[in-house]
């Protein structure tokens, strides 16, 4: 059993509404909030053993927003401006390295620790009230999130596998620290646009569409590849080979393309003999687009040589990995009301 993992934690939140006029209004908010590490980025490996967190601290966000909102019969708009600061995070990965030692192949737990992220971005919100029955929508959100220092970096093996791999002592090595600062978070698309429309029926019946695009989606990036664990052989001097255009096209994060989605959704009710009967359908991903919606570097190539050897080939052995969004999805529901 572990010793007891005790922290202090504490938050502050506050806003300003300010009525220019009753159709204008000015919001402002910020908050600082402490919160302790979870479980999952206490322990190294808590499945196999109960070693704690290097320096382990609680991670503490600052956030803050200006909003302004316009409100009339027909439009009403919101236009947000924000920043959101993460220091002190954690974060554990869990794979099989090669190149962190000797010619062999290790389980490894990689911890991420110190960690800074910063969030800033625009967001727009516009809906008009065309008529009675019909109504037009818009959003977009701009955003970019990054990392915003080089954190420290170390991995950890259990005692069986920790023969294979030089440099290791007690189940530890220390990379230092990892270089991702300004390079992006793999948060999902950090641009985002819709449009759309919404009719509702004086018979009951309504239905919508919106037409959605999204970019700025990047790939998941490996911390073990951008320390010192690249470009210095098992000797600590660096590869010989070494050539930093090359190293550095290696080591350009992934952009996945943009894409588009269309979504329909609708229903109808009914007054039969005393029931309410509902019918709800939407449609998302209607015309069955196929995209990129995530994915991560492998860890398993953790040296410039090992890299570029697998990217030179037609199909790379450790290649990155990559999750898609699902196409084309229905969903059907009836209710019946008494």
């Amino acid at each position: 059993m572990s010793e007891a993992q005790k922290f202090m934690n504490y938050g502050f939140k506050t806003g300003v509404t300010y009525k220019i006029t009753g159709r204008h209004l000015v919001d402002i908010n910020a908050a600082y909030i402490t919160t302790a590490p979870t479980t999952r980025n206490t322990f190294s490996n808590s499945r196999e053993n109960n070693n704690v967190v290097l320096d382990l601290q609680s991670e503490k966000t600052l956030s803050t927003d200006v909003s302004y909102v316009y409100r009339s019969p027909i439009i009403t708009s919101k236009v947000t401006a924000y920043y959101t600061s993460v220091k002190d995070a954690t974060e554990i990965s869990f794979y099989f390295a090669d190149g962190v030692g000797g010619d062999n192949t290790a389980f490894v737990q990689e911890i991420l620790s110190g960690i800074s992220k910063k969030h800033m971005g625009l967001e727009l919100g516009l809906e008009a009230q065309v008529t009675a029955s019909l109504n037009l929508k818009g959003t977009a959100a701009i955003g970019q999130f990054t990392y915003g220092n080089n954190p420290n970096l170390y991995l950890t093996t259990e005692a069986d596998n920790e023969s294979l791999v030089a440099g290791f002592v007690n189940g530890f090595k220390d990379f230092g620290t990892t270089n991702l600062k300004n390079y992006k978070l793999a948060a999902g698309p950090q641009n985002a646009y819709s449009v759309g429309f919404e009719y509702r029926d004086p018979s009951y019946w309504w239905g919508g569409a919106t037409l959605n695009f999204f970019s700025n989606t990047f790939i998941d990036i490996s911390p073990l590849n951008r320390s010192q664990n690249f470009y210095l052989d098992d000797d600590g001097l660096p590869f010989l080979e070494y050539d930093t255009e090359i190293a550095q096209g290696l080591l350009k994060q992934e952009k996945f393309d943009s894409y588009s989605v269309v979504n329909l959704v609708g229903g109808k009710s009914f007054l039969i003999n005393g029931y309410y009967i509902s019918f709800f359908a939407t449609v998302n991903n209607l015309l069955n687009k196929t995209y990129k919606s995530g994915g991560f570097e492998q860890g398993r190539n953790a040296n410039y040589r090992q890299l570029l050897e697998d990217k030179s080939l037609d199909k790379p052995v450790f290649g990155n990995k990559y999750w898609y969004g699902r196409g084309a999805t229905y969903f059907m529901n009836v209710s019946v009301s008494f």
